[in-house]
């Protein structure tokens, strides 16, 4: 995979698996707990603040948490 296609190929929706949604989500800023479509597992990268977020929910009902102690 070129590096110029991974964000987009990482951002597909799964199917058909254990893993159901978008694997991974770039944001301006946090991510917020009503988008769907991202399931649980998938991290969210806030290129604002510099964070990254895992959805510990489900792609119906995300929630982001912050991952580790991120400053």
């Amino acid at each position: 995979m070129s590096a110029h296609n991974a964000v987009y190929e990482l951002g597909q929706t799964q199917t058909g698996t254990a893993f159901e949604g978008k694997f991974l989500g770039i944001f301006e800023g946090v991510p917020t707990d009503d988008i769907a479509g991202f399931g649980k597992g998938a991290l969210a990268v806030d290129v604002t603040n510099g964070k990254l977020y895992i959805n510990n929910d489900s792609a119906v009902t995300a929630n982001w948490v912050v991952v580790g102690t991120q400053s």
